[in-house]
């Protein structure tokens, strides 16, 4: 957790070394400048070129397969990670972080590979359109048009759709959280698992997380999250919107939700509260806060061990909860 003499805890030994790789890789790619101060189409650009060498070297699965599924504004692309040649198995729809902004489906790829070899479920990564050019709520229709058409059709894709899970991070971890809210409410009940890493669960920029690591020195800033807010949601846009700020909605029903931290993130205090919140509900779930970890280490697997724990621990929840591991 943060602490509360503003007396940072210690970043882990092998974050320390990725960190010095990563202002390599800035070096090498003569990357400058505040991320703050990028329009979101160079932001795009700078995020594909940072996360080019961490997905680089990737775990061997048995298939991948890009295609489309049509969704309510056109066709949504998105990429089938296949870990093994089971005729039938569940699916992760997974949904990647980047403030609704950035990130594609190559920026959290050899994450994505590592989920669906250790849940032993198809990995449905959904490239969402990103904000402003789609802000709210087009991406969140677009996730729940993929999450329909592979409960509807699983089957022609391989999949078991009887035994879903959804998944995200950071802004995808919003995105998964309040399409939960939307099955819920639609009295769809398909789901069996909810993961959920470092998300943004709240518009507070006042958590003590905020206050500590408002600055950015870790990665992700207080200006940078506020700018993310505005480019999805507008001018007009309601920050406070259950959709969005999903702590203010009722939790009550939600299948088991796992929730994952980071202890060096503006967004660690997002997961604490909301992490009570779904307790309080009665929904059943684990929540663990990884210390020394910044945000945006499950993509980090080159390199960090607790990127690999943070995949492993919430893949076995995920089976848990599918009753993989239970003996017939």
């Amino acid at each position: 957790m943060t602490s509360t003499d503003n007396q940072d805890p210690p970043l882990a030994d092998d974050m320390l070394q990725a960190i010095a790789r990563m202002t390599e890789i800035a070096t090498e790619q003569n990357l400058s400048g505040r991320r703050e101060d990028l329009s979101p189409a160079a932001g795009r650009q700078r995020m594909e070129q940072e996360r080019a060498w961490w997905n680089a070297d990737l775990p061997a699965v048995a298939n991948t397969v890009d295609t489309v599924i049509k969704g309510p504004k056109g066709d949504i692309p998105v990429r089938l990670i296949y870990p093994t040649d089971a005729k039938q198995a569940p699916g992760l729809v997974y949904l990647h972080g980047g403030g609704w902004v950035m990130g594609s489906l190559e920026t959290h790829h050899r994450a994505m590979r590592y989920l669906a070899l250790k849940t032993g479920a198809v990995v449905i990564a959904v490239d969402y359109s990103l904000s402003p050019e789609a802000r709210f709520p087009v991406a969140l229709e677009e996730s729940r048009a993929v999450y329909d058409h592979i409960r509807q059709a699983g089957k022609d894709y391989g999949i078991d759709p009887d035994q879903l899970v959804l998944g995200g991070d950071s802004a995808g971890g919003n995105l998964a959280a309040a399409l939960a809210l939307d099955l819920r409410d639609a009295g769809d009940n398909s789901l069996k698992s909810l993961l959920l890493f470092y998300g943004v669960f709240n518009n507070d920029f006042e958590t003590a997380s905020y206050q500590q690591f408002a600055d950015g020195r870790y990665g992700l800033s207080r200006e940078m999250m506020m700018a993310f807010f505005h480019h999805y949601l507008g001018p007009d846009g309601d920050p406070t919107d259950p959709r969005v700020a999903v702590q203010n909605a009722d939790l009550k029903g939600l299948p088991p939700t796992h929730v994952y931290a980071a202890e060096l993130d503006v967004l660690c205090h997002d997961s604490i509260a909301f992490n009570s919140k779904l307790r309080a509900a009665g929904v059943p779930g684990e929540f663990r806060v990884f210390p020394g970890m910044v945000h945006a280490f499950i993509n980090l697997t080159r390199m960090v061990d607790d990127a690999h724990a943070l995949i492993d621990q919430s893949a076995a929840a995920a089976r848990k909860d599918l009753q993989l591991d239970v003996p017939t």
